[in-house]
């Protein structure tokens, strides 16, 4: 099948690193981004796209050296385009007058359209489809629970319906003792980038913490579009995830002794990464959890405790040289 053609687009960058006419957007917000005040717009076609930032020549320089590449100097006036299309921001004189203009989101003039350029070699696509951007505010933010159930998901290419197999664990030292320590490992394979070794994060340093805290890190460095088995020496995380948090929700977050539930935070994380898999891609996106025997014979659960057991041990060094948390023991 014959190529879709595409209508090629000319990105104008007259005020900007280096101004000029681009036909791809990720070249032309390289000059901008970071530039104060930048002037850009997209144009269907070369002649008015160059029209466009040839106007910022037409004020003769009296001096060779640019105040663009000094920052302690003002920005030179660049006269605005005829139309109000083009004009970002107020004129010159007026601007000086306020607080120095960054770039936002809502800066833009224009977004290229989805797909117009292929990722540089090497880069991974790192869309969360739990983000939007607020039109009125221009920020982006999270979206709502009836936002996420009302998204229409679609395929965006073929579905690997092969399980992506990750390893967890979590290891403390002095489990149990005041001044224990924890670390989290994350085994996807051999020297693949996306293995974690890590200290637990927070005060409460407990084995049972960094167990949860290796399967959230796995979630959320997993492909959203693949089938996940999860192996796991823990039995609490996968009781945790799996089995409990339904009737601790039902109760209100309370355990069988009336007590909150311990680590809720982390069941919680975990939980709506879960329910946002299944929305994602139903059965074909769905986790299962494996438990396996700790060390034992397992090479990827060796691999993951390795990884956890390094994590405790860096969270030490950072106690003993006073930057790490003052831990206490739970369970």
């Amino acid at each position: 099948m014959p190529a879709k053609n595409k209508t090629t687009k000319y990105y104008g960058v007259q005020s900007g690193h280096v101004p000029g006419v681009y036909t791809d957007w990720g070249t032309a917000e390289a000059q901008i981004r970071g530039w104060k005040g930048p002037r850009f717009r997209a144009f269907p076609t070369h002649a008015e796209a160059q029209a466009f930032v040839d106007q910022a020549n037409i004020q003769p320089s009296s001096n060779s050296h640019s105040t663009a590449d000094d920052p302690s100097q003002p920005s030179p006036s660049i006269p605005a385009p005829q139309s109000d299309e083009g004009d970002i921001g107020p004129p010159a004189a007026k601007r000086r007058k306020k607080e120095t203009p960054t770039t936002s989101i809502t800066d833009f003039l224009f977004d290229p359209s989805p797909g117009d350029d292929d990722l540089p070699p090497g880069a991974e696509d790192g869309f969360d489809p739990r983000l939007t951007l607020n039109p009125v505010t221009g920020k982006i933010e999270y979206k709502t629970d009836t936002h996420l159930q009302k998204t229409k998901w679609q395929a965006t290419g073929p579905v690997d319906n092969t399980p992506l197999r990750i390893y967890t664990d979590g290891s403390a030292l002095g489990n149990g003792a005041h001044g224990a320590v924890a670390g989290v490992g994350v085994y996807f394979g051999p020297q693949d980038p996306k293995n974690v070794s890590e200290a637990l994060a927070g005060t409460r340093q407990t084995n049972q913490r960094a167990e949860l805290t290796a399967v959230l890190r796995a979630l959320e460095l997993s492909p959203r579009n693949r089938m996940l088995h999860i192996y796991t020496d823990s039995n609490y995380a996968i009781k945790c995830v799996t089995e409990w948090f339904v009737k601790w929700r039902e109760n209100g977050w309370l355990n069988s002794a009336k007590k909150p539930v311990e680590n809720k935070d982390l069941v919680e994380k975990i939980l709506g990464l879960l329910e946002e898999r299944h929305r994602i891609g139903g059965s074909r996106t769905r986790v299962e959890f494996v438990w396996v025997k700790g060390h034992a014979a397992d090479v990827g659960n060796n691999a993951a405790d390795e990884l956890a057991v390094a994590g405790a041990r860096e969270a030490k060094e950072l106690i003993a040289m006073g930057a790490g948390p003052s831990a206490h023991a739970e369970d």
